[in-house]
């Protein structure tokens, strides 16, 4: 049967056709209210992925490579997001840690950049804690998406010039443990409904203008919860989110 497969590839090839497997095991819950638009990827195109440059090498470490499930595009925008608000005042948060790759690669930029933003990181460090069916689908399950411990992720962020701050426990109980007014970038990686809203609430109270928060879980369907949290929250506070065209993410610039 590989060999079939091969020689259909290199026929379909030859002709400029390529041959990609649906994901038949991909979660859409039934309650998404506009499933049709669910769909793709559209681009099978050559088109520029900066990402893939050696010269983003220096930031994407084995460090951060080897403890995200973030892939190079998304750690691209998470890169960007954070130099285009780096001179705003503000300290940078992120709500969901998990291994610390996505936190390591924030470190770098605001080590780098030599400024005095402490970062402000959450998670349970112990998966999902706390599930609701109904926003969050049956296909969400205690202990899911369970990454290094707060101690591995400690060790892996000890900086002796940025004051990392980790606290551990369910959002929105930690938020009052974030002592600042004042928030320049946000990166919200929570997937489930509840800690989702509550951390953008949280953000958007405390962003600077012109500040940044990028989204990872609004495109996809399974986390489709996270959507919702996001949408009413920018309702609320009256910012616009954008999506990042055939990604999980999305972001707001603050107005």
């Amino acid at each position: 049967m590989r060999w079939f497969n091969r020689i259909i590839r290199g026929a379909l090839a030859s002709a400029g056709f390529q041959l990609h497997r649906f994901n038949r095991e991909q979660v859409i819950p039934a309650g998404i209210a506009d499933r049709e638009l669910y769909q793709g990827p559209e681009d099978f195109s050559r088109l520029f992925r900066p990402w893939n440059s050696p010269q983003y090498d220096r930031w994407f470490t084995p460090e951060v490579l080897e403890n995200t499930m973030l892939s190079r595009q998304k750690l691209y925008f998470l890169l960007q997001f954070l130099r285009q608000t780096i001179d705003l005042p503000g300290d940078a948060l992120e709500a969901g840690t998990g291994s610390g790759g996505s936190a390591k690669l924030m470190l770098e930029v605001l080590r780098q950049a030599r400024v005095t933003k402490r970062l402000w990181l959450l998670d349970t460090f112990t998966g999902y804690q706390r599930v609701d069916p109904e926003r969050d689908g049956t296909h969400a399950q205690l202990n899911q998406c369970r990454c290094h411990s707060k101690e591995e992720v400690a060790r892996l962020l000890a900086d002796p010039v940025i004051e990392v701050k980790l606290i551990a426990g369910l959002i929105p109980e930690t938020l009052e443990q974030v002592k600042t007014d004042t928030l320049s970038f946000a990166h919200i990686d929570v997937n489930l409904h509840e800690p989702t809203l509550a951390a953008s609430d949280f953000c958007l109270q405390r962003l600077t203008k012109g500040g940044v928060i990028l989204f990872d879980d609004y495109c996809w369907p399974a986390t489709y919860g996270a959507r919702q949290a996001i949408d009413e929250a920018c309702t609320r506070h009256r910012q616009q989110v954008i999506c990042v065209p055939e990604s999980t993410q999305a972001f707001l610039i603050k107005k």
